[in-house]
């Protein structure tokens, strides 16, 4: 590939990451397919530069998170395929510089011939519907307390006047003061140990 003098675009398929990976370690493999992919820049001659694109199957069933991620790192483009034959379906992820990663879903089939039939979305009969038969179950049917209220307890709890709430009635009263009302002194008698420094009140907390 380096000494070809064709300026067109490339690809190097390679049929099985996974046979790699359980051969070589999961560096050399990263450190590889990061060379094939700069392998344009290996020519001497930096007129004639050529595109290289990878493409790689893994079964990631095989592997765990780290060679996983490390592989999803590298990519541009990944595409996760699911289903049988009849549906299946590819979840494809864009990944460009400077850009917000782009997600998109193809579902299609495989005909007989291995050819695909490329689908605008998944089936109808694939879709979950109702059973007309079965009846909602209430989750509140069986609990050992009420989550709701009859009117008349709608009515008690309206009408409740809560400790920390003060009505007009009962502020008036604390805010009015009666003639005949006894008034209540503090008297305070200060010890040999209190400090009544008014420039420094908390010099008897030794901080």
């Amino acid at each position: 590939m380096c000494r070809t003098t064709d300026p067109r675009p490339s690809t190097i398929a390679l049929d099985s990451l996974s046979w790699l990976l359980l051969h070589f370690p999961c560096t050399t493999v990263c450190q590889t397919l990061h060379t094939l992919r700069n392998q344009g820049s290996c020519c001497g001659d930096s007129s004639l530069v050529q595109q290289v694109n990878v493409l790689g199957l893994l079964h990631e069933e095989l592997h765990g998170p780290g060679p996983l991620g490390a592989l999803s790192s590298l990519a541009q483009t990944e595409v996760t395929l699911g289903g049988t034959m009849i549906q299946a379906s590819a979840h494809i992820l864009y990944r460009k510089p400077r850009h917000q990663p782009t997600h998109q879903t193809q579902w299609f089939s495989i005909r007989p011939d291995f050819s695909l039939d490329l689908q605008e979305g998944p089936p109808l009969q694939s879709q979950p519907h109702p059973d007309p038969h079965t009846f909602p179950v209430d989750p509140t049917t069986h609990l050992t307390f009420n989550l709701r209220l009859s009117k008349k307890e709608r009515e008690t709890r309206d009408n409740l006047t809560l400790p920390f709430q003060f009505s007009s009635e009962k502020q008036q009263a604390l805010l009015r003061s009666e003639p005949n009302q006894a008034s209540s002194h503090i008297l305070y008698e200060p010890d040999a140990y209190d400090d009544l420094d008014p420039e420094d009140p908390d010099d008897d907390l030794d901080v």
